[in-house]
């Protein structure tokens, strides 16, 4: 019984496992999880050649440091190449007869032969303006008036082209002594554009001489006070000027300082003849804030044409009026005379005041303090701090056969050196670091340097600076010339009586438009 329950057990798990089996064994195989496929990498390819690297060059080593040595003079004129002689134009007078010294050592100190000719400054302008224009090649060097500079420029050097091409030191070296000049003179020197045609060893620059001694004694002020209202001093004004000069005009016998004159006294000098009395004319205008022609700009700044404006004409019938009020309390010998007559009976104490005389005569108007006892002569700015501006500067013009030895020559002559020699003997230097040396500014040199260096740096530093200079008709005119030389007669006739003002002022009106327009290169106009 037990045996047979046994089987059954068995008979039914054997059933059982039947009905699970048999179904699973029927189903499709089932096939084993597979990892989705993987893409092939990408192509990589194959790595650039790599270029060797370039060859690094050297370090550039840097040129060495040359110093520029200061030009001082004579021993620092280098050696010569071109030996051929030069021939220089040198104005007659004082101006010509102390450069000669130096002319000759640098000839000997070179081996370059220099000859020299002397001209009278009346005849400069035609005789240099006909060389020039014919191309003669006379002259290796020529002495310019400022004035004339933008006529001349065609023919003559730029300075800078010539530092380019013979300086040791090229346009640096150049630019380094040009330090120890003034701009103002630096400008006077150049032309329209811009350009330095030479360099200035000269300067007339005017300035007021008056007798100080006379102007401070106790009992002239005294009555001047009562006769004028005003204090006497150092005039500001063209009206001052004629009080004074109406004043101090008097009788041999009469009273100056307490003392009888043994002389007539003038209260005036001017320089009523014909040769320069435009230059005073000048003064006067651009202290009245006119031009013979006004100078028009563009919007650029670049000179665009001349006007003769209102104001200009304005200016100029009132420097002719006023002019010619003054001629009375002058001698009449400056009517027929210049700047020669004048310094002349300055010195022999036979005139109190000069109000526009070229500042290179304080030497010979200064011997009033030698020949006058008690005389005092001192030096101020012009009214209105004008005075005519300029120079005389070498120039090598174009022309020349040997532009090597005469750039050394013009170097040499407004170099430090010469300029402080020639300084120390009375020159008129243009150089604004020998006038600066406070050693010049002591008693001992107050009438060889100190008067004269004070009046013109008072001058260019505050009045005719640069800035004004460049505007200046008679620094950008190619005709300034010939116009400068025919405005000479009109204003002298009426100086002396002959002419009326507006007579003069129409005629030196239509010569400059006329000159202008025929010799000149910017257009000129008149304004109504």
């Amino acid at each position: 019984m037990r045996k047979g329950k046994i089987v059954q057990v068995l008979i039914g798990l054997l059933l059982v496992a039947a009905l699970v089996l048999i179904p699973m064994a029927c189903k499709a195989p089932v096939a084993p999880p597979v990892a989705p496929p993987v893409a092939p990498p990408a192509e990589v390819a194959p790595p650039a050649e790599v270029a060797p690297p370039a060859e690094v060059a050297p370090p550039v080593e840097a040129p060495p440091v040359v110093e520029i040595k200061p030009f001082r003079g004579l021993a620092d004129v280098p050696e010569i190449e071109n030996k051929r002689p030069i021939h220089i134009g040198l104005e007659v007078g004082g101006s010509a007869e102390l450069q000669i010294p130096y002319i000759e050592a640098f000839a000997e100190k070179t081996g370059v032969p220099v000859t020299y000719e002397m001209l009278a400054h009346g005849v400069q302008y035609p005789k240099f303006n006909t060389e020039l224009i014919a191309g003669t090649g006379t002259y290796d060097i020529i002495y310019v008036e400022t004035s004339f500079t933008s006529e001349w420029s065609p023919y003559l050097w730029n300075v800078e082209d010539l530092a380019e091409k013979y300086d040791i030191n090229g346009i640096a070296g150049l630019h380094m002594d040009l330090e120890g000049h003034h701009p103002t003179q630096l400008r006077c020197a150049s032309d329209r554009a811009g350009d330095l045609k030479g360099l200035s060893y000269y300067t007339y620059q005017q300035a007021m001489f008056v007798r100080q001694d006379v102007l401070d004694d106790p009992t002239e002020k005294a009555v001047f006070l009562e006769r004028y209202g005003y204090e006497l001093g150092v005039p500001t004004t063209y009206e001052q000027v004629y009080d004074q000069g109406e004043f101090f005009t008097r009788k041999k016998g009469e009273l100056l300082k307490g003392e009888p004159l043994e002389w007539d006294l003038f209260g005036l000098s001017l320089m009523a003849g014909r040769l320069e009395i435009n230059d005073e004319i000048s003064t006067m205008i651009w202290g009245k804030g006119g031009h013979w022609a006004t100078l028009v700009r563009d919007e650029a700044g670049n000179p665009k044409e001349f006007v003769i404006t209102k104001k200009d004409k304005e200016a100029l019938k009132w420097a002719l009026e006023t002019y010619e009020s003054l001629v009375q309390w002058c001698s009449p010998a400056c009517k027929t005379g210049w700047w020669d007559v004048c310094s002349a009976q300055f010195s022999e104490g036979y005139t109190i005041m000069q109000p526009n005389m070229y500042i290179s005569l304080d030497q010979w108007c200064g011997t009033v303090e030698e020949l006058v006892p008690g005389a005092e002569l001192k030096l101020y700015p012009c009214i209105n701090g004008t005075g005519y501006v300029g120079s005389f500067y070498q120039a090598v013009t174009l022309d020349s056969k040997n532009p090597e030895a005469s750039y050394w020559m013009m170097r040499y002559i407004s170099s430090a050196e010469c300029q402080r020699e020639m300084g120390e003997g009375g020159w008129s230097s243009v150089r604004t670091d020998f006038y600066r040396d406070p050693k010049y500014q002591a008693e001992e040199w107050r009438r060889l340097v100190g008067m004269r260096g004070r009046a013109c740096l008072e001058t260019w530093d505050n009045y005719l600076t640069p800035e004004v200079v460049a505007d200046i008709f008679w620094f950008n005119s190619s005709a300034a010339g010939k116009i400068y030389d025919v405005q000479r007669t009109p204003c002298h006739e009426v100086a002396i009586g002959v002419r009326s003002v507006d007579s003069a002022v129409e005629e030196i009106t239509a010569l400059t438009i006329e000159l202008q327009t025929k010799f000149g290169i910017l257009p000129i106009r008149e304004e109504f």
